[in-house]
């Protein structure tokens, strides 16, 4: 294929559409095709694939995609696959909003929920941790953890344990790691505090 630009063709069809085939190199190489759109208002639709393998779309507005009105319940109505490489999602002035009636996160191996502030559940009327071994805080980097009206607590050697039996819990020795205690265990236990194991 020729990459001169006499081998470049735009069908315009009007003010506000065209299609272009082989055009100049850009930021993503040369463009193989591109479908290019602008409104009234200037608001631009462009799709394109370049010949480096790169295909975008671009939306100066919103972009809506709705899928499924006639499929049934249960049935798949949006897949969105890679199938090497990472899936990234970024809102850089905004949240990613998920919602579904029912919504599972899986990972293969590892989870990870990240943020200045991670909140689970709201007014939710159960909120479940599950696991063979369940651990909250950092030796290093945890201050404080907080158990509002935690009556089943008991220290033993540096670690604070919430008793399995009341939390409906499963840890290591019928008892769940609640938090690490770090050398400065004032900040954390106030004298005479969690010395002996609190039945109730």
């Amino acid at each position: 294929m020729s990459k001169g630009n006499d081998a470049r063709v735009l069908d315009v069809f009007g003010p506000n559409f065209l299609i272009e085939t082989n055009g100049p190199v850009g930021v993503g190489g040369g463009v193989a095709y591109q479908i290019y759109s602008i409104n009234d208002k200037e608001y631009k639709w462009q799709q394109a694939l370049h010949q480096s393998g790169l295909a975008t779309m671009e939306a100066d507005g919103s972009l809506e995609i709705q899928t499924g009105a006639r499929n049934k319940e249960g049935d798949v109505s949006y897949v969105a696959m890679a199938h090497n490489g990472d899936m990234a999602i970024t809102a850089e002035n905004g949240w990613v909003r998920i919602y579904g009636r029912n919504i599972v996160l899986q990972a293969a191996e590892e989870l990870h929920l990240q943020g200045n502030t991670v909140k689970l559940g709201n007014k939710a009327n159960e909120t479940l941790i599950l696991g063979r071994r369940i651990e909250l805080g950092d030796k290093k980097e945890t201050k404080e953890v907080v158990v509002p009206r935690g009556r089943r607590i008991t220290r033993e050697n540096s670690n604070i344990f919430l008793k399995a039996s009341k939390c409906g819990l499963s840890g290591i020795g019928g008892m769940a790691i609640a938090s690490f205690i770090t050398s400065n265990r004032q900040s954390l236990v106030r004298p005479g505090e969690f010395t002996t194991g609190i039945t109730d």
